[in-house]
């Protein structure tokens, strides 16, 4: 592998995506260092999906789907809406990030674990990734056939902990930030 005609080509393709806004400044960053270029991020978020069957993501529908903190309402009336099996769902924070080396990949993980990361890893060889996802997430069945399982207590509440695991986990990505700017910027 030619890392320096892959790395250009990747962050060529980065110029021109749209990054959520939250990651944006992480992802910037990494890119900036030279022997890393990230591949995939997402700032984490929350989703009500419509499934024939959990798992089924080919037949399955978004009624809603938020990178930043939805309002409650919006949250609860896309269940609502939900006419299959609906989802309420917390997804983390997650990047993917090529290393030029073994040695990269090395000082990285080392800086996730200082971080908080317990599970951060390398997922492939080939291109050398690493993983950083947080754990904090959330999924539940809250509807099925259009008829919602619980209250709107219980939805809110679930709703609430759900920001709060969002916090969390941004906030674990911050750290990793700022140990990551500490020994490469």
């Amino acid at each position: 592998m030619n890392w320096n005609r892959f790395r250009e080509e990747t962050l060529e393709k980065y110029r021109k995506a749209e990054i959520d806004g939250w990651i944006k400044p992480i992802t910037d960053d990494i890119n900036s260092a030279e022997c890393f270029v990230t591949l995939s991020s997402c700032a984490g978020r929350f989703a009500v999906m419509d499934m024939p069957e959990f798992g089924d993501k080919r037949n399955s529908v978004f009624l809603g789907k938020w990178h930043d903190v939805p309002a409650v309402e919006d949250v609860l009336n896309a269940i609502r809406r939900g006419v299959m099996e609906t989802w309420f769902m917390l997804h983390p924070p997650i990047l993917h990030v090529s290393c030029k080396d073994l040695e990269s990949a090395r000082i990285l993980l080392d800086i996730l674990r200082k971080s908080g990361f317990r599970r951060a890893g390398i997922i492939s060889l080939k291109r050398m990734v690493v993983e950083i996802a947080g754990q904090e997430r959330i999924e539940f069945i809250a509807a099925r056939n259009g008829q919602v399982f619980t209250d709107a207590v219980v939805l809110r509440e679930n709703y609430l902990e759900a920001v709060k695991k969002l916090e969390m986990g941004r906030k674990r990505f911050e750290k990793f930030h700022s140990i990551f700017r500490e020994v490469f910027l």
